[in-house]
């Protein structure tokens, strides 16, 4: 039988539209659609009612309305492919899906198609990380790094990460179909990662301490991802953490500061923060 999905329009006011990304995100809704009127999430059809507890739970907090639609998977790409936006970082870099124009006039210029049609809408977080990531080969371009795309999506930043220079990058996601678009991608752009594992930290870990880990997911993963972070990043390894909201940030802050980080800076764009730290 077809899996289905359910799409539940959400009409918000631009400020609280980022914020329900981020909480139903938490929450386990799988992608989402930026719309004029706030935003759409997708989630699989068999937990209808639980998504409407979480989305009428919200609204105790949260001003919106929202409307479900039943949508067959089948119908994704085409939407999709109307409202993927490129994403381009002035003349370092362009991240553009297989039907847009190759882009002249960058350093690189990467093809990413996300497999889970409408992608994340987190253009701000893919974006600050990236740049993060060409300030690292800049302030610190020594040989054999070894990289972590943690919770690695379409890919991106791991592929980014070897392009750039990482001696080695693995990617792990608990997703089957991130690791299956990580894989495609690479290839699309002619890189080569070392290990793409279907799991969790715990499946990664090789034993070989990390020099950098890269993780643009959510605060709760974030959180609670800390100490096994510090155990698998060499002293003095950095992580570079995104996906968190302005409101969460002296949170994770401080608990990174707790689990054995020194924070160096953080960054912003729009309501997200990317924070940057060193092992100690």
């Amino acid at each position: 039988m077809t899996n289905t999905f359910t799409a539940y329009h959400i009409d918000c006011s631009t400020d609280d539209s980022d914020i329900l990304l981020a909480l139903l995100a938490d929450d386990g809704f799988d992608s989402f659609q930026e719309t004029d009127s706030g935003l759409i999430a997708y989630a699989v059809s068999d937990r209808h009612q639980h998504w409407v507890e979480v989305l009428d739970d919200l609204k105790q907090r949260i001003s919106f309305t929202y409307r479900a639609e039943e949508m067959e998977v089948k119908n994704w790409n085409e939407v999709w492919e109307s409202a993927f936006t490129p994403i381009r970082i002035d003349d370092r870099l362009s991240l553009r899906a297989h039907f847009h124009p190759p882009v002249d006039g960058v350093a690189h210029d990467l093809v990413i198609d996300p497999k889970m049609s409408f992608g994340t809408g987190h253009h701000a977080t893919t974006h600050m990380m990236c740049e993060l990531l060409f300030e690292h080969f800049a302030e610190d371009p020594k040989e054999g790094q070894r990289f972590l795309d943690y919770g690695c999506g379409t890919g991106v930043l791991a592929i980014l990460a070897k392009r750039l220079g990482a001696s080695e990058v693995d990617a792990v996601d608990i997703e089957p179909w991130a690791i299956e678009n990580t894989e495609e991608n690479a290839a699309a752009n002619d890189v080569a990662l070392k290990r793409l594992v279907v799991g969790t930290l715990d499946e990664i870990i090789s034993g070989t301490p990390y020099d950098v880990v890269l993780a643009n997911i959510n605060r709760n993963v974030l959180l609670a991802s800390a100490e096994a972070l510090r155990d698998n990043i060499r002293v003095g390894g950095r992580v570079y953490l995104s996906g968190i909201l302005l409101q969460d940030e002296k949170r994770v802050v401080e608990h990174y500061g707790q689990t054995g980080f020194q924070h160096l800076r953080t960054v912003a764009r729009e309501d997200w923060r990317a924070a940057v730290f060193i092992r100690e």
